[in-house]
């Protein structure tokens, strides 16, 4: 029962830190230490050694190559565009594995584009870059692999490290929101209706444009981390 109860510690430990990492409390560059973080969440250095595992295995921390201490990933503009490459192969396999779809997966799609024009209405950007990774989610599910829609999800975490929103990006995204989701819905009404040329024109475009803005985001991210080590 002892091995259990650590293991469930250990499994607490890494959600509470994914999300102060997802969220932007944790933002790229900054040191984690075992000593720190048992300190702060009342666990043992070992349950904690564990968890920090975990995110390293994820990719979420890294070390520091001079220092070896554990930080938060920063994300070059190169590992972005890598992550873009791997997200064309899956996502558009996808929309091409729509055409064979049943009703049940495409009404997925739809409701994930439902759950976006909430967030929309609520004007929650926080929630809106939620949904709106659910969407992508939704069409790498259609290729019917778990192992594709498990390495799809990790590369859509990572990616979170530079697109969680700051007060600056929120501004920036809520002008848009609407025009994003009208985008989206033409995009799920195409699969939907086996326009499946259309869709792939529809997302390719969108994945194009989002890697732009990604990377110009990464290189600031990346300079700014740069900037508080010299400092």
């Amino acid at each position: 029962m002892g091995r259990i109860q650590r293991e469930t510690v250990a499994e607490k430990s890494v959600a509470i830190l994914r999300e102060r990492i997802l969220s932007g409390e944790l933002s790229p560059g900054t040191p984690v230490t075992e000593d720190a973080v048992a300190e702060d969440l009342g666990a043992s250095r070992a349950t904690i050694r564990q968890a920090l595992n975990t995110l390293l295995m994820d990719g979420l921390l890294t070390r520091h190559p001079a220092t070896r201490v554990l930080q938060v990933t920063t994300l070059s503009p190169e590992d972005v565009r890598d992550i873009y490459r791997a997200r064309r192969f899956l996502e558009l396999g996808g929309v091409e594995a729509a055409a064979h779809a049943s009703a049940e997966q495409l009404a997925r799609i739809t409701d994930a584009v439902r759950d976006l024009e909430k967030t929309v209405h609520e004007h929650d950007v926080t929630g809106f870059v939620q949904a709106d990774i659910r969407c992508h989610v939704e069409v790498v599910e259609l290729l019917g692999s778990r192992h594709l829609t498990t390495a799809h999800r990790h590369l859509m975490e990572k990616l979170r490290l530079v697109i969680t929103a700051t007060e600056q990006q929120e501004a920036q995204v809520r002008e848009n929101l609407k025009e994003r989701l009208a985008v989206h819905k033409e995009f799920a009404e195409q699969l939907v209706s086996g326009e499946v040329a259309e869709a792939r024109a529809n997302l390719a475009a969108r994945l194009d444009d989002a890697e732009e803005v990604v990377a110009a985001e990464a290189a600031a991210v990346t300079a700014q981390s740069a900037g508080h080590r010299a400092g």
